[in-house]
């Protein structure tokens, strides 16, 4: 495949009023990551619009990004009902003679809702002109958002931050509201694009980055690797939005940009080379140390609607991105705990023996199903590890119920995957990583979801500078801007692991967080397998690539 050229429709700018050191504000920042990322045009606003006041905030953007063609600006309005701004016919004559072809409301967080008689005006005059209109889905209740886009059927509606878990009220919406699109940066269910697409057309997604928030690298990989016919690849990254700024009745002023090929990239390693044309990593050894099976046929698990979750799927989905092995828990081991749950697990393994590792579960709160459970499947070595869960069953990871499986664990050197949280009632925090790594210093403690939050990211670090036993794992859907090379930078390589949190997730972005980071070409190979790989004590022949 031919590198695509994306165009960013989600992309804010400016300074605001809380931001992390790592996270980017500046303009020659943005070109920077767009370049890297094959992002060849973006719509943004600007932060002062949605913190201070939206029109200081507007013409601070106008000012800021000049006549820069890369750039299309976006306003973000108010109803005209206090004076704020002007009223609508007014409002959008200004905003056309400056080439601002696309509005943003924050109806909840500026609050002035959605009702027809304090919006309405405002939303006519945008749907006149086919302007679009980008609402982020939290701003809105899903009723809110089907009486708008019903009021106002000519209005493009573009709705930012729809997640893997979105499903029960995008698919409905979608059905709902022809004219309500979807952006896409947050977008990564497994086989997500594969079922939108012949469902609603890939007309209705819009790539968005996410910035400054998230790595733009990583969201575009949706795009590049979903199984959708390749005519909707250019579509997606950048072509559909463009069509609907072209769209826009009466707009003057700068020129739109054109979807030009990116620039090349000479100095690019191998791995990132194959991920711009879309190619699975099959030269690469590639160990998912974080995934999740249901059983077979699955649908959904744990309240998600989450399609194609069994054994057969992974083993597509692997190949579709080069994953060579995977190591999983089941959904109903992290439920129920129960026998069967196991089960499943060592089922799918005798399948396929060279592809899946699996991870036992099991359920405190039932003692002698504990023990057992301990006996038949951990001491019997028919699992790497143990998956705990402290969600369902109520009982946190250091709770002295658990210790028999600690102990197992120290005595065999095995994995312990914990879900990593500062919630320590329900989850792995680092600070009970360290008290147990002191504690079982065999064990292997792995803090998963390290890159929810720089915060985490750094209470993590410090746990693994701590104690060599104890790993960061990386995926999470917001994929936060600046924590790869962040951990790359403050923490010994040999800790940094992969997982994508499949087949919930979809693997391909995950892939892409690791790809595009800036860190040399032999850590990405160490964090993508070979971490996980001498974890496990695998031979160096067990690491070929299934090219």
């Amino acid at each position: 495949m031919s590198p695509l050229a994306f165009f960013d429709c989600n992309c804010m700018i400016g300074v605001r009023a809380k931001r992390d050191s790592r996270e980017i504000y500046r303009l020659d920042e943005f070109r920077r990551e767009f370049e890297h990322s094959d992002i060849v045009g973006a719509v943004v606003y600007h932060v002062v619009a949605k913190e201070y006041s939206c029109d200081y905030g507007n013409r601070r953007l106008m000012r800021e990004i000049g006549d820069d063609p890369q750039l299309v600006p976006q306003w973000v309005l108010l109803p005209h009902h206090t004076q704020e701004m002007a009223p609508a016919p007014e409002l959008v004559a200004e905003m056309l003679s400056l080439g601002v072809r696309t509005a943003r409301i924050f109806p909840s967080t500026h609050g002035f809702g959605t009702s027809e008689y304090i919006l309405g005006p405002l939303l006519s005059e945008l749907e006149r002109h086919r302007i679009p209109l980008f609402i982020d889905q939290g701003e809105v209740s899903d009723a809110q958002l089907v009486a708008l886009c019903h009021a106002h059927p000519k209005l493009p509606v573009v709705v930012c931050g729809f997640t893997y878990a979105s499903d029960w009220r995008m698919i409905p919406l979608c059905e709902q509201c022809p004219n309500l699109h979807v952006e896409t940066s947050l977008l990564q269910g497994h086989n997500a694009y594969r079922r939108f697409v012949p469902r609603f057309g890939a007309q209705r997604l819009l790539f968005g980055s996410g910035l400054p928030f998230r790595s733009p690298g990583a969201t575009t990989m949706m795009t590049r690797y979903e199984d959708i016919p390749e005519q909707t690849r250019p579509m997606i990254a950048g072509g559909n939005m463009l069509q609907l700024l072209r769209g826009v009745i009466g707009a003057e002023g700068r020129p739109l940009p054109e979807l030009a090929s990116p620039a090349e990239h000479p100095d690019d390693d191998a791995i990132l080379a194959c991920v711009r044309r879309g190619e699975p990593l099959s030269k690469e050894f590639i160990i998912d140390s974080h995934g999740h099976l249901a059983h077979f046929g699955a649908m959904g698990a744990i309240g998600i609607p989450m399609p194609a979750q069994d054994a057969d799927e992974a083993i597509v989905t692997m190949d579709r991105v080069g994953i060579d092995m995977m190591a999983f828990s089941m959904w109903s081991g992290l439920v129920d705990g129960d026998p069967e749950a196991n089960d499943l697990a060592i089922n799918a393994v005798s399948r396929y023996p060279d592809r899946l590792m699996a991870y036992g579960c099991y359920n405190n709160n039932y003692p002698d199903m504990y023990e057992a459970e301990l006996e038949r499947v951990f001491r019997a070595g028919k699992v790497i590890g143990i998956k705990p869960y402290g969600q369902y069953n109520r009982a946190r990871i250091d709770d002295p119920r658990r210790a028999a499986s600690w102990e197992w664990a120290n005595e065999a050197g095995a994995i312990v995957l914990g879900c990593g949280s500062f919630n320590e009632e329900q989850q792995m925090s680092p600070a009970i990583a360290m008290k147990l790594a002191e504690r079982y210093p065999n064990a292997k403690w792995m803090i998963s979801h390290v890159t929810s939050s720089h915060a985490f990211a750094r209470a993590t670090i410090e746990a693994c500078n701590a104690y060599p036993n104890i790993y960061a794992e990386v995926c999470y859907s917001l994929l936060t801007y600046g924590i790869m090379e962040m951990l790359y930078e403050q923490i010994p390589l040999e800790q940094i692991l992969y997982g994508s949190d499949m087949l919930m997730r979809d693997p391909a972005s995950q892939i892409g967080y690791v790809a595009f980071a800036r860190i040399p070409y032999e850590a990405k190979q160490r964090i993508f397998g070979h971490n996980f790989a001498d974890m496990l004590g695998m031979p160096d022949g067990g690491r070929t690539p299934r090219a």
